[in-house]
């Protein structure tokens, strides 16, 4: 990869959620959640702007305020409830192509509702990015026993469980939790499978396992990071 291609954080964040209202810019440790976002995409030397996509005023008035680039509000079909990851990236594309701007070369993909991130990790998930020339998620571990409903029956999703009412979780293949930031070619058309065929992963700490979708997920996180200060510390981004 040349050192002259742009790469760009877009950080995603609409303001109609239902579930939580307002839940990218609920305050978590005392900053808007996607506050936090901002401030790490700030952080990567690599980065050569942070991008707020949002169909909202006040929110691209908080992004602005904080170091974000928000040049233009998200159009009505790439933010109602289902609307997907390349709905938002084709509406960036478009509207930059619209008034002449030039497009980013990479993106780091940033959700709001994972504030807590480790730089290292998503160094070298970018070192492994610009090596392999394809996309890098980074993850984290999760239970690979998983089950799914057949006919409103359990089956078991991992074939260890194979004439075994129970397996330990080592003798599983192991499985990850995607979404917590990913490294791609930015689209040069609409295109559903924007990460490609192979998809490669940096695993980052089970710490930074945060996804917050509730008002009760708000509440327990940070009580557990204010008690565990020192634990949580390098993975926090409140400035």
């Amino acid at each position: 990869m040349s050192k002259n291609l742009i790469t760009w954080a877009i950080i995603p964040a609409r303001s109609g959620s239902k579930g939580l209202k307002n839940k990218n810019i609920k305050l978590f440790l005392n900053k808007p959640l996607l506050v936090h976002s901002i401030n790490f995409a700030k952080k990567l030397n690599f980065i050569d702007k942070v991008f707020l996509s949002t169909d909202s005023s006040l929110y691209r008035t908080i992004g602005k305020k904080n170091g974000a680039e928000v040049p233009f509000l998200r159009s009505k079909k790439a933010s109602n409830g289902s609307s997907m990851e390349e709905d938002v990236l084709e509406d960036i594309r478009l509207r930059l192509l619209r008034t002449k701007q030039k497009l980013p070369d990479y993106i780091l993909w940033l959700r709001p509702t994972h504030p807590l991130r480790d730089i290292k990790i998503f160094k070298d998930a970018f070192l492994k990015f610009k090596k392999f020339k394809e996309s890098v998620c980074v993850v984290s571990k999760t239970d690979p026993r998983i089950f799914l409903s057949k006919k409103n029956r359990l089956v078991a999703f991992n074939s260890n469980f194979k004439n075994k009412s129970m397996v330990r979780r080592q003798d599983c293949q192991p499985a990850f939790k995607i979404f917590h930031g990913e490294y791609f070619k930015f689209p040069k058309k609409y295109n559903k499978k924007f990460l490609g065929k192979n998809i490669r992963y940096v695993v980052q700490s089970n710490q930074c396992d945060i996804d917050i979708d509730t008002l009760d997920d708000l509440i327990l996180y940070e009580r557990l990071i204010k008690h565990n200060k020192k634990k949580y510390e390098r993975f926090l981004h409140t400035v």
